[in-house]
């Protein structure tokens, strides 16, 4: 079977983005990859049966292709019109999208514009903190984290967020801090385990605090137990050759070796994350029926593994909210067709106007919904 490239090309301000799909005939996928100025972004792989034939594994990479870039697009001319309007919760959630997309520019200048519109706004501070030390501004992204801790100061994922751009600043004094105060408030939290860990031992490297180089080994040890027994997904061939670097005294390279294991969770989380694109959509009346199926499954599905985290919960009221309206949407369509058939029934003509009715009332709602609470 023959091998198919599509790649198409969009110019932004002065960032290139290319979107490449290709089909692996070896394996029996499509990939679609992300691009800016060279850099990979974000991909994605899809699957598809061993039986197909060549004109539908076509059809397959084009329509594939066709979504992302379509989805792309959208994000980019998205961000001029969020920014226009001047809604903060737009730019939040449109931010959200754009940073889990790794487009950390324009999401860092939507949580700006949106902390300016909304000083208390302490997703955007926590989002923005995180998309500065993505981009290596440390010092933004204190400024940014510690308003977030400010606003909500028991908030354990704001203090491993300040911890790590203090971290990133070479503070590990101040790092410690904001870590064991992310385990007091959250003592299975296995990210401020191992970023603790790695304040240790990168304390070691640059000497800034001969206290806390006392048993170096034994610390970290037990810090990155408790983070693999809590999240197992740490342990990797890069971890294992970083505990072999510990007992070596080889701090430097143990320390480039766990903050690598740390990069790839993120990866791993920010590809899971990656369809806060739809995030977006459903504070808006652009999302299609399509995409809100998924995103309901999606949420389903965190909410399982999270029950305590209640924008999952708020999000999927949003979500019903859009299903109800393109329910009551078809609802109108037949209600329409019955009369097409039979003009002169009385029931659908009354059972359309009540529709029709209703169908704007839950229009204004979602709109109200979505503005003044998203």
């Amino acid at each position: 079977m023959e091998s198919y490239r599509l790649d198409s090309r969009i110019v932004e301000d002065d960032k290139e983005f290319l979107i490449q799909t290709v089909n692996d005939t070896r394996e029996g996928i499509i990939k679609t990859s992300l691009f800016a100025n060279g850099e990979l972004l974000d991909s994605s792989i899809m699957p598809h049966s061993e039986e197909m034939g060549e004109p539908e594994i076509l059809e397959l990479i084009k329509a594939t292709h066709g979504e992302k870039k379509s989805e792309l697009e959208y994000l980019l001319k998205s961000f001029k019109e969020v920014i226009a309007q001047g809604r903060p919760e737009m730019m939040f959630h449109l931010g959200t999208a754009l940073y889990y997309k790794r487009i950390y520019t324009q999401a860092r200048q939507l949580f700006q514009s949106a902390v300016k519109l909304k000083h208390d706004y302490h997703e955007a501070f926590y989002y923005l903190a995180q998309a500065e030390t993505a981009l290596g501004h440390v010092e933004p992204a204190i400024k940014a984290g510690v308003r977030a801790v400010e606003l909500r100061p028991n908030f354990a994922d704001y203090r491993n967020a300040l911890g790590e751009a203090y971290l990133a600043a070479g503070s590990c004094k101040r790092a410690l801090i904001e870590f064991d105060e992310a385990i007091r408030q959250n003592i299975y939290y296995a990210d401020a385990y191992f970023n603790l860990a790695l304040t240790y031992i990168l304390n070691a490297v640059t000497k800034e605090d001969f206290n806390l180089y006392a048993d170096l080994a034994g610390k970290t040890s037990d810090l990155l137990k408790k983070a693999v027994l809590i999240y197992p997904g740490y342990k990797s061939v890069p971890y294992d050759e970083a505990l072999a670097s510990l007992n070596n005294k080889e701090l430097k390279r143990a320390y480039m070796l766990l903050k690598g294991a740390r990069e790839a969770k993120k990866e791993q989380l920010r590809r899971e994350r990656s369809s806060y694109f739809h995030r977006f959509l459903i504070y808006t009346d652009w999302i299609a029926e399509s995409n809100l199926a998924d995103r309901i499954k999606f949420l389903e599905n965190e909410i399982n593994r999270n029950p305590g985290y209640v924008d999952l919960y708020y999000d999927l009221g949003i979500c019903y909210l859009h299903q109800a309206r393109f329910n009551w949407q078809k609802s109108t369509d037949y209600f329409k067709k019955t009369l097409e058939i039979n003009p002169k029934l009385l029931k659908a003509q009354r059972s359309l106007d009540l529709c029709q009715d209703y169908y704007l009332k839950l229009s204004d709602a979602i709109v109200d919904i979505s503005e003044k609470h998203g």
